[in-house]
């Protein structure tokens, strides 16, 4: 196992303003994301709602965990600035509540929603 990385943003309020009042309704706590290597990780780098996963075998997975709903690109390489050269499957396991969509040869985004386990994802390249 690997270490955890975090990603957290600002926390959501809604101020109403009246003659003389200030209300503070709708907070919510900051978005927050972890990233947890498993198997085949070198490191996970985390920026904003983007992840840039290395994996020089070709083949690894990882957790992902969210307190919010919200949808992550994920960048794929076996090295500094050497991406894979085609993903040729990604497996979610989990209620991951969203989508998957493949953005390019080392790209794809996933929506994650809140849930008690971390959601699993497996990637493939084609020319491990």
């Amino acid at each position: 196992m690997g270490k955890r990385i975090c990603l957290s943003g600002w926390a959501k309020c809604l101020i109403v303003l009246m003659p003389g009042w200030l209300f503070l309704t709708g907070c919510s706590e900051a978005l927050s994301v972890s990233a947890t290597p498993v198997k085949g990780v070198d490191r996970i780098e985390q920026q904003e709602q983007s992840l840039d996963v290395y994996c020089s075998s070709g083949i690894c997975s990882f957790g992902l965990e969210s307190n919010q709903k919200v949808t992550l690109s994920v960048n794929m390489f076996y090295g500094t600035e050497q991406p894979f050269t085609k993903i040729e499957g990604v497996s979610v396991t989990g209620e991951s509540g969203g989508t998957l969509k493949m953005v390019g040869r080392h790209q794809f985004t996933l929506e994650i929603a809140p849930q008690n386990i971390p959601v699993s994802v497996q990637v493939v390249d084609y020319y491990r």
